[in-house]
């Protein structure tokens, strides 16, 4: 039987503006907010599929790179006095992991398929690390904690080295 190579990459992506979103009460009743998820653990993409709008607990959504629209969206949820907008740009490091590897490089730290068996998205300790963790379109992308971001790529860097060195 031959051995398949493991591979995945990971990879640091530019910092941004990023917005938090956090409701005053929730669920809200107000009709008006049809385009906001209910579901715990949505993403909300556009049709290329990037991420716009991440549910990662409940009444709080991380917004990255708000367009002009999603801040259209949150000005209003804000101005009808539903909950506030957090300015959050240098709390996260994005990063992702991306290729046939990525699941099982996670798994060193998670049981990644048990926490997102329901939802797209969740808020999560990775190799000790707070962060938000997503299904991507090859992989998956993350929100580390700025300050935990070396952190996170060294020890996610050594697993791979393992699991390279171990196929």
């Amino acid at each position: 039987m031959r051995e398949e190579k493991f591979d995945c990459r990971i990879d640091r992506l530019p910092a941004g503006c990023a917005l938090e979103f956090v409701f005053y009460a929730w669920p809200t009743a107000d009709p008006g907010l049809s385009d906001w998820s209910g579901t715990a653990g949505a993403i909300r993409r556009d049709p290329a599929q990037r991420t716009l709008m991440l549910h990662f607990a409940p009444g709080r959504w991380l917004v990255p790179e708000p367009s002009v629209e999603t801040r259209a969206m949150l000005n209003k949820a804000a101005l009808a006095g539903l909950g506030m907008i957090v300015e959050v740009t240098g709390k996260y490091d994005q990063l992702s992991i991306t290729g046939p590897g990525a699941t099982r490089l996670l798994a060193c730290g998670i049981d990644i398929e048990a926490i997102l068996q329901a939802r797209e998205c969740a808020a999560l300790t990775l190799f000790d690390c707070p962060a938000v963790l997503a299904r991507a379109p090859e992989g998956y992308a993350i929100w580390v904690q700025s300050s935990y971001a070396a952190d996170f790529v060294t020890t996610a860097e050594r697993f791979r080295a393992l699991l390279e060195g171990g196929s």
